[in-house]
């Protein structure tokens, strides 16, 4: 699989001091657009042309000029009305308060600012890292916050509907402080709650399991995760399609000995670390994201490095079960040519297939601090060349569930007798949202047999003999029954069967 960058073609470059990023269809024409947080310089609004390259859409939708200390942002639909919302974090180290847009481009051409009306969504603390969740499957999304001040502490904001957001962190037990990065959110052990993994750069990580009540418990020490790694977030995932999600713990420490874990999930509650023989790398760490980037349906690793010392080389790892129980991971960087701008502060890493053509690409958004002019730098667009697997790609909407489907997990039953296993995520990595729009590769299996959705509600869905090289729209429906969302197109619609158990 190989990698151009074609940010300056597409007009997506746009140097500066990057952190998070979103590529994400912010106006509703079915093209992604993208999303990038800056540190004290105005965040960039990006909106896609119909041939690929981007205009800055900043005055377009009525965006204020603001030089803010923007650390990260989720792209998400938080008041259920069909169109993603925008809220970045800010402050990062020095603190300032977050920013919450609504998405009025439907009715009124902009993004209007409510931030003085959201609540606690204000949240003036230092926000790092956050996630957007349905933590109490009432139907709306929430958001979990972390902060890197010790003298702070991790935030969870219930939504209450109309974008209005209430601080219930104590309540929920996630109350702790720390000097905590970035967080994922997951299930996993499987009981339908989503779970949070928060990353710490100095001392314990924290796992905190969904009670299905409102409150949560940090089992990071029963389940073996706790150990200190100096980090810069976690990330759950099924690295190898068992239906467990499986915990990446990237490096930031500086000395030259140690690096990023993958730990296997046991199906029990605990993780096992199978680090060793994993070929995983020892590079510095700030930025990094998950997802199937070679199309064979496993999700493999994308690592930025970030450091405001130092530059390096982006590094992209492809992550296999090696057959014993463990991971097989192997480092093909410079020939897939994402090292090919040479070293490089990188942060938010988005995915999402930005042109159409069945493959996940990439946008990254670099840069040192902002009190540094010199560490200045372009982000990169990574078009992916695709290497001929076959692909189908499903866009959910919720409608028991939250609106964006996020949580939703859905597996791939392919001819050769594979599963490929997807959750839907709001809010991963450096504070970056990928595309919504979820990427099944089957590498060499020739067909898929079927797709089951298993929505937050609990409705599940299954999609018989799905076509390849489609994205089809699936609406989760109140009594059960499967639906096309409007706008999909099949070639013989009698071919298609769907049917909930």
């Amino acid at each position: 699989m190989e990698f151009l960058d074609l940010a300056p073609e597409t007009g997506t470059a746009a140097p500066g001091f990057g952190r998070g990023a979103a590529m994400v269809d912010v106006d509703g024409d079915g093209l992604l657009d993208i999303v990038a947080a800056n540190d004290s310089m105005p965040n960039s609004f990006f909106r896609q042309r119909a041939d690929h390259t981007f205009e800055d859409a900043a005055s377009l939708w009525g965006i204020a000029h603001d030089e803010s200390v923007s650390w990260g942002v989720l792209v998400t639909d938080f008041d259920n009305d069909g169109d993603p919302d925008v809220y970045f974090l800010s402050g990062g180290f020095p603190g300032q308060p977050n920013q919450l847009l609504r998405n009025d481009i439907a009715t009124s051409g902009v993004l209007t600012d409510v931030t003085a009306q959201s609540g606690d969504a204000v949240s003036p603390q230092r926000a790092f890292g956050g996630t957007a969740l349905d933590y109490d499957l009432d139907g709306d999304l929430d958001i979990f916050l972390t902060s890197p001040n010790p003298g702070e502490a991790n935030v969870l904001l219930r939504n209450d509907g109309g974008l209005f957001f209430t601080d219930v962190s104590t309540a929920a037990g996630i109350a702790q402080e720390g000097t905590f990065r970035h967080c994922s959110a997951g299930d996993f052990d499987n009981d339908g709650w989503l779970d949070v993994a928060v990353g710490a750069f100095v001392g314990p990580n924290k796992l905190y399991r969904n009670n299905g009540d409102g409150t949560f418990t940090d089992v990071a020490a029963a389940a073996g995760v706790e150990a200190p790694h100096d980090n810069f977030g976690l990330v759950l995932e099924d690295f190898d399609n068992d239906g467990w999600q499986d915990l990446f713990v990237p490096k930031y420490l500086l000395e030259p000995t140690g690096t990023s874990l993958l730990y296997r999930n046991n199906h029990d509650g605990t993780f096992s670390d199978v680090t060793a023989g994993s070929g995983m790398t020892g590079q510095t760490d700030m930025g990094h994201n998950t997802g199937d980037l070679d199309a064979d349906g496993y999700p493999d690793i994308f690592i930025g490095t970030g450091n405001p010392a130092f530059p390096d080389d982006i590094r992209l790892f492809l992550v296999n079960p090696d057959g014993e129980g463990g991971f097989s991971g192997l480092d093909v960087s410079d020939e897939s040519g994402v090292t090919a701008n040479g070293p490089v502060r990188c942060h938010g890493i988005a995915l999402g297939d930005y042109d159409q053509d069945g493959y996940v690409d990439v946008y990254n958004n670099n840069g040192g601090p902002a009190g540094l002019p010199e560490t200045s730098e372009p982000n990169f667009l990574w078009h992916s060349q695709g290497n001929g697997h076959g692909w189908t790609a499903l866009r959910l909407t919720g409608v028991i569930s939250n609106r964006s489907g996020v949580g939703a997990r859905s597996v791939a039953f392919t001819s050769a007798g594979r599963e490929i296993h997807r959750m839907l995520r709001a809010g991963n990595g450096f504070a970056s949202t990928d595309s919504p729009i979820q990427h099944f590769g089957i590498g060499p299996d020739e067909s898929i047999d079927r797709i089951e959705i298993l929505w937050p509600s609990g409705v599940v869905q299954t999609i018989v003999e799905p076509p390849l090289y489609q994205v089809i729209d699936v609406v989760e429906t109140a009594d059960g029954d499967p639906l096309f969302a409007d706008g999909f197109e099949s070639g013989d619609a009698s071919a298609w069967s769907l049917t909930v158990p």
